[in-house]
């Protein structure tokens, strides 16, 4: 197979795994909220797969996701641009302990190996955050920032508004840790954990 030939199985492939996922995640027993979240998720997960597949193959097509962005529009994707699948592809890579609330007909969490994470831990987070809030905090370069606005919102049940609002405001330059980093979250994890009953 020629490598023309290659790269457009796999375009063709990815966009039908993509144009599915709604379909397949609509007989889960997940809220609306939680059904956003995980599309979004397998969103970026297949882009990344897409691209790495190029990458590997040494196909020298779609480099920054147009033609990708193309057809997935034209199928009736209206939302989609280039630069929401990249942030799709951030918040799959930020957040890879979320495959565990993956339906198993992907059989995709032998590829994903996740360190243990700071402060709260995952299950809380897909219970109490909209798509919104993992899309902002995929953006933070620093774990402990990430980690003390994962507390943050849940001990205060911002909204996505409110939590952009705060960091506007240099919310954590002002009331983050100052020193033993981690300690501090953890402790501000535990107090969070106890605050709201778990």
């Amino acid at each position: 197979m020629d490598s023309i030939a290659l790269y457009e199985q796999k375009l063709h492939q990815t966009i039908n795994t993509i144009l599915g996922i709604d379909g397949v995640l609509e007989k889960t027993h997940y809220s609306n909220t939680q059904i956003e979240i995980l599309h979004a998720w397998l969103v970026g997960f297949f882009i990344n797969d897409y691209e790495k597949y190029l990458s590997k193959n040494a196909l020298p097509f779609d480099r920054r996701n147009l033609q990708i962005t193309t057809q997935l529009v034209s199928e009736g994707m209206s939302n989609i641009s280039v630069e929401v699948l990249n942030q799709y592809k951030t918040f799959y890579t930020k957040y890879l302990e979320l495959y565990q609330f993956v339906p198993v007909s992907y059989c995709i969490t032998q590829k994903i190996n996740t360190q243990s994470r700071l402060g709260l831990n995952i299950e809380i987070l897909f219970d109490r955050f909209e798509v919104g809030h993992f899309f902002i905090l995929s953006k933070m370069l620093s774990s402990i920032k990430k980690a003390f606005y994962e507390i943050t919102i849940i001990q205060n049940a911002w909204s996505v508004p409110i939590f952009k609002e705060n960091i506007d405001n240099y919310y954590f330059e002002q009331n983050g840790p100052e020193y033993d980093l981690e300690e501090a979250i953890e402790q501000m994890a535990k107090t969070a954990l106890t605050q709201i009953g778990l």
